[in-house]
């Protein structure tokens, strides 16, 4: 794996490492106002909706600021003041929302219909740095993101989205498995239990799921497992 490779997988990495440590997401003004509701169900869909909204909010205009625009102002203000909800990513050169934020408002609210439609947008929220074809940054990735979005939601609103997106982001690097044209597989032994670490979690949850495409996606995973057995 080249050093660059192995700047930005350690970036995703580290940056996932951040997520697991990560105190949940706290109040926003809009959210302190929707707790006036009368009613206490619809009072907390609001103040859920409201604080969804901020991060929606926060994800467009973070798309908006350009690489040259990054060191003006307001952009400059506007990035500091955000600091500590917001990662930049090298290869890009572009800030995004943290991905623990979705994840975190996900499970503050997870019992309203909402919080399915903010575990799939955190899914959905992009990532820093890049893999460079190495198979145990792409796994991984897929596994912080539509695996998990699974793993919460197996019979989710877009857990036969995730399931198609899976099979159809896996199919090159099954068709790849022993070619090492378009990835590069662990070579270390530690590299390799990682992997399988990663495969055994991702089996079990999509073991779970209940759709009859899971049964496609089980066999690709165990096709990278079988490949890559220590």
């Amino acid at each position: 794996m080249s050093d660059r490779t192995m700047k930005f997988s350690y970036q995703l990495l580290s940056y996932f490492a951040a997520i697991t440590a990560a105190a949940v997401f706290g109040l926003s003004a809009e959210s302190a106002a929707a707790q006036n509701a009368t009613s206490p169900i619809a009072g907390t869909t609001s103040q859920a909706r409201a604080e969804f909204k901020r991060l929606l909010d926060l994800q467009a205009a973070l798309k908006k600021i350009t690489m040259n625009r990054q060191d003006r102002e307001p952009h400059r203000s506007f990035l500091k003041k955000n600091e500590k909800n917001i990662v930049y990513s090298e290869p890009s050169a572009e800030y995004y929302v943290q991905s623990r934020l979705f994840w975190s408002l996900s499970e503050k609210y997870n019992h309203l219909p909402i919080a399915d439609e903010i575990a799939w947008a955190a899914a959905r929220n992009p990532l820093p740095g890049e893999c460079e074809g190495y198979l145990n940054c792409y796994l991984y990735v897929i596994r912080t993101t539509d695996i998990e979005y699974l793993s919460r939601y197996p019979n989710g609103k877009y857990s036969k989205q995730a399931l198609r997106e899976l099979i159809s982001g896996l199919e090159s690097t099954v068709a790849d498995l022993g070619k090492n044209e378009m990835h590069t597989g662990p070579a270390e032994a530690s590299e390799r239990a990682e992997l399988a670490k990663m495969l055994g979690e991702m089996l079990t949850i999509v073991s779970k799921v209940p759709h009859p495409e899971a049964s496609q996606l089980l066999s690709q995973l165990k096709r990278i497992g079988e490949t890559y057995r220590q």
